[in-house]
């Protein structure tokens, strides 16, 4: 039982050591990951809305493009993109190809984790892509979703 314990700690102290000695390198992967966000937008000045820690779930059909994994999504005017941590992929829809914006959140105006839908027209025709955000109704707002005669929530200043 004795040695149980002293595996579990050593266990314990390797992963804290591991996560210590990553996070510098996962911080500026991410960090890069923004920077290309705001470079396939125009520029920082462009950039309406950005989330450096969504999570893309791909596309459907898969030929859209859309990318999977953790990333950056971020919103100008012209154009919605997610580029990813590593590797760093891009992937950009226009917003004049948007036809439609959804979400898996029960209540569409929470400020909880859950996920957002976006229609599109690919190149191949109509097609869907995901990303899981912290703040799901300022994304569904940025991206012109419909609240009905109750309109768009309150949102507390960035």
């Amino acid at each position: 039982m004795t040695v149980l314990i002293i595996v579990l700690v050593v266990l314990a102290v390797v992963v804290v050591v591991g996560a210590l000695a990553l996070n510098p390198v996962l911080k500026k992967k991410g960090d890069a990951a923004i920077e290309g966000a705001r470079a396939a937008l125009g520029g920082r000045d462009r950039v309406t809305l950005i989330e450096p820690k969504a999570v893309g779930h791909g596309s459907e059909p898969e030929e859209a493009g859309g990318l999977r994994g953790q990333g950056v999504l971020a919103v100008s005017d012209e154009a919605l993109t997610f580029v990813t941590w590593a590797p760093q992929r891009t992937f950009t829809i226009l917003r004049s190809e948007i036809t439609g914006v959804a979400t898996s959140a029960a209540d569409a105006r929470a400020m909880d984790k859950a996920t957002i839908e976006v229609a599109f027209i690919g190149p191949e025709g109509p097609a869907k892509v995901s990303f899981r955000l912290p703040e799901v109704a300022r994304w569904l707002d940025a991206l012109g979703f419909d609240w009905g005669p109750e309109g768009p929530p309150t949102f507390d200043e960035l």
